[in-house]
């Protein structure tokens, strides 16, 4: 495995305003009535540590989306557009959040009433432990107006009213950031957390939920985001002349190609280029792809200070309700991202592996608290990737979602159709693995599925254009796949093929499938999907 930037890597973790804690056994003990404020912190500073021993070197913490924040209350200032604050007091976020079922620790009440602040509570124990401590902003999140809710944020809701063109229709319960009220809004929330606290950084996640123009005026738009970084920047840079810091990072979390990034209104080389960001988390918005093609991002910071952090996250795909990710699938991306000159990996969403705790309709088991921490170390040294096995994922992530498009808008079905009805029934797919299969230590095989295949159906399969000869391949019938197992699937047909170099190679790879002889219906096409990828090391 080529160095990469170093051989010991960075854990920049991401939490929302309440999955930290909702997620964890503390939230019923918050609940109890003979648990005190007291009490509550000592959890809270028992969470920071099992990320501290665990290795993480950066937390961000979500304090704000949809004009709700996890800031005491009241507001330092003003709504600047001569509106009000919503919710305006401790007791109006309770009553909101106690509507929409928000995420959100239930004690925060108890502190707030004996004059505790969870955010300042969560940094210096971070502090305390040697780890930075990052405050996040989901920039326009729609968890309510999306489905999941039955209306809009309550400020939102409010702007329906007063400022009816702020609002995405295409996108419901998202904000136009076209409008300079809407932008200077939460700019105020920014200031008021560079304000209030002693933070390391401030981090903008783009990806909750990446759309903040209509989709047909994102890109003329970019310069206004542009300008809005800038004014994050400089904020930063004020409070760091003030405090005596050199600087304060900021961080970006955005989609995971820079195509989809230029359509959502994200200049991600005009950020680099001026050195408004210090780091880059390129992610999916909910799954690991190990095909993130991270060097585009890592090109763009040659020369600069900017670090590249990608996302991972615990669910493996749309669907695939009951299986996670484990130490080989993470193996295998971070694989990816080191070897294309990533600094680091970026969890999001880790409170999965654990899931349980919270309700039986999550996947991870309880005991995984707070044991999945020891994932995220093993990631941070390039020796322990090299000696794990390595599980390869390329399954069609948002197949069944919206026709296969993820929520920035791309598509990504991730799956070799062959259609009997055309002449020649014939496609491809391309996946990357940073492996040198050269290396006799390293044993190596691919497998697939395909869906609507019967035994009379015979394939021509390539990898880098070299056919695999038919003693080679290796198929075996399953009468489906079940929840429990993964994505559901129809009949099919489990594929096996000894993986070596060559034809396989370090980087890129292509498969080609050709269907050679056509039995049956013409009407029937073939689906060649969940391609995977196992590494060994004997």
């Amino acid at each position: 495995m080529p160095s990469g930037p170093n051989d010991q890597y960075k854990i920049v973790i991401n939490w929302d305003e309440g999955a930290m804690y909702s997620f964890c056994p503390m939230q019923a003990a918050s609940e109890r009535d003979d648990v005190d404020a007291e009490a509550i912190k000592g959890m809270l500073e028992e969470i920071v540590d099992e990320h501290a021993k665990a290795g993480v070197d950066v937390l961000a913490h979500g304090v704000f989306s949809g004009f709700f924040s996890m800031m005491p209350y009241p507001r330092l200032h003003e709504p600047a557009d001569g509106g009000r604050h919503i919710p305006a007091s401790s007791e109006e976020h309770h009553q909101w959040c106690q509507k929409y079922g928000k995420f959100w620790l239930t004690g925060f009440k108890k502190l707030r009433d004996a004059g505790l602040d969870l955010v300042e509570i969560v940094l210096a124990r971070c502090h305390h432990n040697d780890m930075q401590f990052v405050v996040a902003f989901r920039m326009n999140d729609r968890h309510a107006g999306s489905g999941q809710e039955t209306t809009y944020y309550p400020r939102i809701e409010q702007w329906k009213t007063d400022h009816p063109e702020w609002l995405l229709e295409e996108h419901p319960g998202g904000v136009d950031y076209k409008y300079e009220g809407v932008r200077n809004a939460v700019l105020e929330f920014v200031a008021e957390a560079i304000e209030r606290y002693d933070l390391d950084g401030i981090e903008l996640d783009w990806m909750r939920w990446c759309h903040m123009f209509k989709s047909s005026e994102a890109a003329e738009n970019a310069p206004l985001l542009t300008d809005f970084i800038g004014k994050v920047r400089k904020m930063l840079d004020d409070a760091a002349a003030e405090r005596g810091r050199d600087r304060l990072p900021l961080g970006v979390r955005i989609a995971q190609s820079l195509d989809e990034c230029a359509n959502l209104g994200y200049d991600i080389a005009t950020w680099i280029k001026d050195g408004l960001v210090d780091y880059i988390c390129p992610t999916d918005f909910y799954f690991t792809d190990p095909n993130t093609p991270i060097d585009d991002f890592v090109n763009l910071t040659e020369g600069t200070a900017c670090k590249i952090y990608p996302g991972i996250h615990p669910s493996i795909a749309w669907q695939s309700d009951q299986t996670l990710m484990g130490l080989p699938e993470y193996a295998a991306a971070a694989q990816n991202f080191y070897a294309y000159g990533a600094h680091g990996v970026s969890p999001y969403n880790f409170m999965y592996h654990w899931g349980k705790v919270r309700s039986p309709s999550y996947p991870g088991p309880v005991e995984m608290w707070p044991n999945a921490f020891k994932l995220l170390t093993a990631l941070k040294s390039a020796d322990e990737i090299a000696a794990s096995d390595r599980h390869y994922l390329f399954h069609p992530c948002w197949t069944g979602h919206r026709d296969s498009h993820c929520p920035t808008g791309a598509y990504r079905h991730n799956i070799i159709v062959l259609d009997r009805s055309t002449d020649d029934p014939r496609g491809t797919f391309t996946f990357r693995i940073a492996e040198d299969l050269t290396d006799d230590s390293l044993s190596a095989t691919l497998e697939f599925k395909i869906t609507y295949m019967i035994a009379a159906d015979q394939l021509e399969i390539a990898i880098n254009g070299d056919v695999v000869p038919d003693d080679a391949l290796e198929r075996q019938w399953y009468v489906g796949q079940s929840p429990q197992e993964g994505r559901p699937l129809a009949a099919h047909f489990l594929y096996r093929i000894p993986l070596g170099s060559p034809p396989a190679k370090f980087g890129d790879n292509v498969i080609t499938m050709r269907l050679t002889n056509r039995v049956g219906m013409t009407q029937r096409r073939l689906m060649a999907q969940e391609f995977e990828v196992f590494v060994r090391k004997s």
